[in-house]
């Protein structure tokens, strides 16, 4: 199972209760399907990098730009079949403006198929 990055953008009006709720059943989703969480980090309220429109406000709220969010980050190993659940999730949610999935390299992934040598051998040339 490869190991996932998840960085969610939340809005910053968002209560902290309500995202907690949220990675809960993210986390209940991941254990389900046979993965593990390891380690949930909140960033805090960031001022963004452009204005983000939300996908939930009509067009005559007052909350449908955003110029500042709340940032949390999920490390978790999973099979790629339980990612689009997870996502799905995070895409219906109303105070979720972004989330980004990165997969994390494995030490296979390092390891140059033109080198000869063991890959974990310290003195490998």
């Amino acid at each position: 199972m490869p190991l996932y990055h998840q960085i969610v953008t939340a809005s910053a009006r968002a209560s902290p209760a309500a995202l907690a709720d949220l990675l809960r059943r993210c986390a209940k989703q991941i254990t389900a399907a046979g993965g593990v969480v390891r380690s949930c980090e909140h960033h805090g309220v960031t001022r963004l990098p452009h204005r983000v429109r939300s996908r939930h406000a009509s067009a005559g709220d007052d909350g449908r730009y955003h110029h500042v969010g709340r940032r949390v980050a999920l490390f978790f190993d999973c099979g790629p079949a339980a990612l689009p659940r997870v996502e799905q999730t995070l895409r219906m949610h109303a105070d979720v403006l972004r989330f980004t999935t990165l997969r994390r390299p494995a030490t296979m992934d390092l390891v140059n198929s033109n080198k000869k040598g063991n890959p974990w051998s310290r003195n490998r040339k």
